[in-house]
């Protein structure tokens, strides 16, 4: 996989240093590795678990997708097939809502690719975002 992933950077014209693999690692070690992201992208079919609660644990903001109850199913040219009707894809939308910044939960891929951006060009909402998640992890975390 990681040959396949630098492969497809080097075909994007991402530097190779952008993609970081890593060894299996503690529990400290693995939240302070989390803790270096700027982002976690939520897979959209099958969302993070246990990695989305680490990686909003360790400061980190988390995009994640959930269409809307009437359209289960992504009409988007972008990702026609993907679905949000099941749990294990809606997971990621219920933790960044009870993380309380519920703006980072997109209703379409068209948006989901949006907040991406902005937390890149826009400094200052990406850092209240940043600032509350930290806040909130504060006051709900020993």
């Amino acid at each position: 996989m990681e040959t396949n992933l630098r492969q497809l950077a080097f075909e994007y014209g991402l530097p190779t240093e952008a993609l970081v693999f890593s060894n299996i690692a503690s529990r400290d070690e693995h939240l302070h590795r989390l803790s270096l992201a700027d982002v976690f992208l939520d897979t959209p079919s099958y969302n993070a678990h246990t990695v989305g609660c680490d990686t909003l644990y360790a400061g980190v903001p988390m995009i994640s997708l959930l269409l809307p109850d009437n359209d289960s199913k992504n009409t988007s040219d972008t990702c026609q097939d993907v679905r949000t009707d099941k749990l294990a894809s809606r997971v990621g939308a219920s933790l960044i809502k009870a993380a309380n910044i519920p703006e980072l939960v997109a209703s379409d891929m068209v948006q989901y690719e949006e907040f991406m951006f902005r937390c890149v060009v826009d400094h200052d909402w990406y850092n209240n975002i940043k600032s509350r998640l930290n806040k909130q992890t504060r006051n709900l975390l020993p």
